[in-house]
């Protein structure tokens, strides 16, 4: 498979034109997701890089697709703003058009919401080499199909993305984290459940199997203390506080996934906190490492690639693999997988690429 490096979105339009397959990629932080079509040409997008328009008293950016997120992050906490949904792997060379074309999202999607609620304009190279605009570059746009949130986990199988628009929120002042210690599992379900219905308008909360919760909140620095003792003492758990480095460093690990060994497949599962023990019984026969964010809406688990993953059992559930080394002639989709929604999508995915030249729906 040959690479084509692009810098204008002209070459993006006459490389899909000019060839039979193509298969778009950016930082190459999630392999996974990235089609290994021999016949294909892979159409590299990370030169077309830089934030085009920034309006910090609008609170939205434009960028190129193949523009860092540690770049943009840069750039919105020099006016004291940020993504509220996390976008992982910023440290690793995550792109902007990578991360909307992966649908992943951070432990910040607990509060604001993930991606798809934050990207407001879009605009894509389709299968036939037209330049297609979503959305616009403000706030409220105009009524219509939603291409931005179409867009969103597409990982090329609809277009060549080329350029985004986000909202940003202003940043917290200060952030704090405590460990939360429960009995057990079930424990643990139960302290989240009480968590989420009271207006404490935490920031994140993730579990660390078998019962710690991490818990963060965030304010100003003056008041944000009294605050998170609060909180710990609504658990009616032992908790701790962790250091304002403690709590930075912390979160930095989960979005880099820095507790994934090497040579082993990351895999994302959709969850509920009723789905949550079955994911992690199976898990836990399997001896599997894992972590569950957004207050028990997602697992993250860790498969060795030694192992076939046709050995993977998700409970019942269905996964996606997100990290790790190339999935040869296989899909990234795992587990039970639910196809309601294929017929829908292959009818888009007919009228954006009749030709087939983009990777193909599962």
């Amino acid at each position: 498979m040959s690479t084509l490096s692009v810098t204008t979105v002209e070459a993006v339009i006459d490389a899909v034109r000019e060839h039979g397959r193509v298969v778009p990629h950016g930082g190459l932080t999630k392999q996974p997701l990235i089609s290994d079509d021999p016949d294909a040409v892979r159409l590299d997008i990370t030169g077309l890089r830089a934030v085009t328009e920034y309006e910090p008293d609008e609170f939205t950016f434009t960028a190129r697709a193949g523009t860092r997120l540690s770049e943009i992050q840069e750039l919105l906490a020099a006016h004291r703003q940020y993504m509220p949904f996390d976008p992982p792997l910023a440290e690793h060379g995550a792109t902007i058009g990578g991360a909307l074309a992966a649908g992943l999202n951070g432990p910040g999607r607990l509060r604001y919401g993930g991606l798809r609620d934050f990207v407001i304009g879009v605009r894509f190279v389709d299968g036939t080499g037209k330049l297609v605009r979503g959305g616009g570059k403000v706030v409220k746009n105009a009524a219509g199909f939603d291409l931005p949130r179409l867009m969103v986990g597409s990982m090329g199988r609809l277009g060549v993305i080329t350029e985004l628009t986000f909202k940003v929120f202003p940043a917290p002042r200060a952030w704090c984290s405590m460990r939360v210690t429960c009995r057990d599992l079930e424990d643990a379900i139960a302290c989240m459940v009480d968590l989420v219905g009271r207006p404490l308008d935490l920031e994140a909360l993730d579990l660390e199997p078998p019962a710690t919760l991490l818990v963060r909140v965030a304010g100003d620095e003056a008041s944000l203390t009294t605050h998170a003792r609060r909180v710990g003492a609504t658990t009616g758990r032992p908790y701790q506080l962790l250091s304002a480095e403690e709590d930075a460093r912390y979160w930095r690990a989960q979005l880099a996934f820095s507790w994934l060994e090497a040579e082993h497949y990351l895999i994302k599962v959709p969850l509920t906190l009723r789905t949550l023990p079955q994911l992690d019984r199976a898990a836990e026969r399997q001896e599997l490492t894992r972590r569950y964010s957004v207050a028990g809406n997602v697992a993250w688990l860790a498969w060795p690639a030694r192992r076939p993953m046709g050995e993977l059992d998700l409970g019942g559930l269905p996964g996606l693999v997100a990290r790790g080394p190339t999935l040869h002639g296989a899909s990234p989709f795992v587990g039970a997988l639910q196809n309601t929604a294929m017929p829908f999508a292959h009818a888009v995915k007919n009228a954006l690429d009749p030709r087939q030249r983009l990777p193909a729906l599962a």
